[in-house]
């Protein structure tokens, strides 16, 4: 009888296993597999629904049937229905009793306008990013960025090319300010600022880091250090948004001149990442050398774990700066910039974990 019921058992046993346990983990696997496999498809899907603002019409307008949502958007209804198969595979729209509205995600991040929304980053991704990535096997073999060549100009970096191309570098500094506006304050509300007297953020684009910080911080004086058509968008931005704070934008080329006198806080944010480790070497040294003593180096960013297994976001941003923006960067880990800013000089290191998997690597001047 024992026998008979271990036998039962074991049968019960591998049934579960084979047919549910292992069915839903080969479920699960399929899925993922197809959205890596067939993610160019989903990620145009998602493109052609941003800018036909698609989300913003279901979140101001309801839940929408296919002729409707079709008729509203100037659409045949096949091609809409297409469109929409891609958009509920990857689960940005949902689908119920034959109408489809928004997800909360798809709300929050595309439907209207708002400092929370990434709209420009996926016209960054489409406009700039999606075709040069088609390389990167290239690049990878011959590590360089060969996807640059996809843009016509002069220049080795995508900062340089990219300007020649006014209507690309807006959608850039676009998408690079709304992705700030994400993680910006962070910075300011996670790491002390109250010693400080000038911050210089190195790189700093429009200055939107600057402005979040001096907003907590109104003490401080601000300079963003970049090319002269950023500084010249930083300017506008500081003129339109707090024209009465302590800012400026400074001109220079980071790695070739010299950075800005009189700052005891140097900010490299979102930046590091873009250059090899030679090069972030120099732009930390350099950092090293105008700081006066207890002056501060902070490196800002997503960051590989040490152990060299995530985040997603490492794997999602590496292949772009080999690919198309420098040929030299990745996403680093926390124990490599802590390695950095010692050989730079500084003596005191410290890691500040942050939300939204950013890290704020803080390297203080002692002698």
């Amino acid at each position: 009888m024992n026998k008979a019921f271990f036998r039962f058992f074991c049968f019960l046993e591998r049934l579960w296993r084979v047919h549910i346990v292992d069915g839903l983990i080969l479920r699960s696997s399929i899925k993922q597999f197809y959205q890596v496999a067939a993610g160019h498809i989903l990620f145009q899907s998602l493109a052609a629904a941003v800018e036909l603002d698609l989300f913003t019409i279901l979140d101001r307008e309801g839940a929408q049937t296919l002729p409707q949502l079709a008729l509203r958007l100037g659409l045949e209804e096949q091609p809409c229905r297409v469109l929409l198969q891609g958009l509920l595979a990857s689960g940005v729209v949902k689908k119920r009793r034959g109408r489809y509205a928004n997800t909360i995600m798809s709300r929050i991040a595309f439907a209207g306008e708002g400092p929370k929304k990434m709209k420009a980053a996926i016209m960054w991704q489409k406009h700039i990013v999606y075709r040069p990535m088609a390389r990167l096997l290239e690049s990878i073999r011959e590590y360089r960025n060969c996807g640059l060549e996809e843009i016509p100009g002069q220049g080795e970096t995508l900062y340089e090319r990219i300007s020649a191309h006014p209507r690309l570098e807006k959608i850039f500094q676009d998408s690079m300010q709304e992705i700030s506006v994400q993680a910006n304050d962070l910075l300011a509300r996670y790491v002390d600022f109250s010693d400080a007297h000038r911050v210089v953020d190195v790189g700093g684009g429009n200055g939107t880091n600057l402005l979040a910080i001096l907003q907590r911080h109104p003490h401080l004086e601000g300079r963003v250090f970049d090319l002269p058509s950023v500084c010249e968008r930083a300017r506008a931005h500081f003129q339109s948004d707090n024209p009465s704070a302590k800012l400026e934008a400074i001109e220079g080329n980071m790695l070739q001149d010299e950075f800005p006198e009189g700052a005891d806080v140097f900010m490299f944010c979102h930046l590091l990442c873009i250059w090899s480790k030679a090069e972030n070497l120099k732009l930390l040294k350099k950092a090293h050398d105008k700081l006066p003593v207890g002056g501060r180096a902070i490196v800002f960013d997503i960051m590989e774990r040490d152990t060299q297994d995530g985040p997603l976001a490492a794997a999602m941003g590496s292949p772009y700066f080999l690919g198309l923006a420098t040929g030299t960067g990745m996403i680093y880990s926390e124990e490599e910039y802590e390695g950095l800013c010692r050989e730079a000089g500084f003596t005191e290191v410290r890691r500040v974990r942050l939300p939204r998997g950013h890290t704020a690597i803080i390297a203080t001047k002692e002698i």
